[in-house]
């Protein structure tokens, strides 16, 4: 298996868990907002709305994090960077994918021992449901270790790609997005491929 067909598995397998991510927003959504209703003119309350969307959310969020950074949507700031030869950007860009990687490891790390405790001294939650704390973060470690899993990955490519001196693909899954391909994601409208130094497209 290549890395670009390991690269496009991943990022189908991001999709799906950025989907129920979204279906879970969507659900919490409508909770809340029949919750409001209902005790607005009903004076009735489902109980719990509130409680259940903060690890719906939490979950959500963790579970989007990897299509993030495949899609290349994370903050950047490159104010100096598309002035730079395509060569040192795809250095840099392999350079702020480490960082990533090292951030997210310590962070899923983080999680992960929060989870255990939560775990080891059966803690429960505090609101109407009572539900033991470890099931929904069970699933939010799950979407870090896929970020981090995602990360490292994509650490991995760019390091081949440098090796292989193929700078155009290292800014292609870890660089900032070139105002062509914004444009064209947002409109749907083919422009002209951006070219590198040499003249040819990349």
């Amino acid at each position: 298996m290549t890395l670009k067909t390991t690269h496009a598995r991943l990022e189908t397998v991001a999709r799906v868990a950025a989907t129920a991510g979204g279906l879970g927003i969507i659900f919490i959504s409508i909770t809340v907002t029949l919750d409001v209703l209902l005790r607005k003119f009903f004076h009735v309350t489902f109980g719990g709305a509130n409680e259940m969307a903060g690890f719906i959310f939490a979950v959500a969020t963790a579970l989007s994090y990897p299509i993030v950074l495949l899609d290349r949507a994370n903050v950047r700031i490159d104010v100096l960077y598309t002035f730079l030869p395509l060569k040192i950007r795809a250095f840099l860009d392999f350079l702020a994918m480490l960082l990533v990687l090292y951030f997210v490891a310590f962070l899923t790390k983080s999680v992960f021992g929060l989870l255990v405790k939560s775990w080891t001294h059966d803690s429960m939650s505090i609101g109407v449901f009572s539900i033991p704390l470890w099931v929904p973060q069970s699933i939010w470690v799950l979407g870090f270790a896929l970020f981090t899993l995602t990360a490292l990955f994509l650490c991995v490519y760019a390091a081949v790609s440098l090796f292989k001196r193929d700078w155009s693909t290292v800014t292609a899954i870890a660089g900032v997005p070139s105002l062509d391909e914004t444009i064209e994601e947002e409109t749907y409208i083919d422009v002209e491929e951006p070219r590198d130094d040499s003249g040819k497209g990349t």
